[in-house]
């Protein structure tokens, strides 16, 4: 991602850019490139991207995430159980069947 920002430079700090891209045979922009080169952190070399499965673990440190999956499917106690929940869950009639009866006899 690139970003662009206007600079306003008096006359001194401008001819001394010009004079510095000058003597050096670069363009302004690689000069002024150059002088904030420092103060960008260079990544460390010994951190790698996190894994799926670090993201995953990060994740449940944090509290973001209930549980790390694993992938295996489910026990049938664990299907019936899911089961009787989404039969708690839904109530009685599905909205569409509502809305049907709220608009009455055509």
């Amino acid at each position: 991602m690139a970003h662009q920002m206007l600079l306003t430079l008096t006359d001194q700090e401008y001819a001394a850019l010009r004079a510095e891209a000058a003597r050096t045979g670069t363009p302004l922009e690689a000069v002024l490139h150059a002088a904030i080169a420092p103060l960008v952190p260079a990544p460390a070399p010994d951190q790698s991207p996190m894994t799926e499965q670090e993201f995953v673990e990060y994740l449940y440190h944090k509290g973001v995430i209930m549980n790390i999956p694993t992938h295996e499917p489910l026990s049938p106690d664990e299907e019936a159980e899911l089961e009787d929940l989404a039969q708690l869950f839904a109530g009685g009639k599905m909205a569409s069947d509502m809305v049907s009866e709220d608009r009455g006899p055509r």
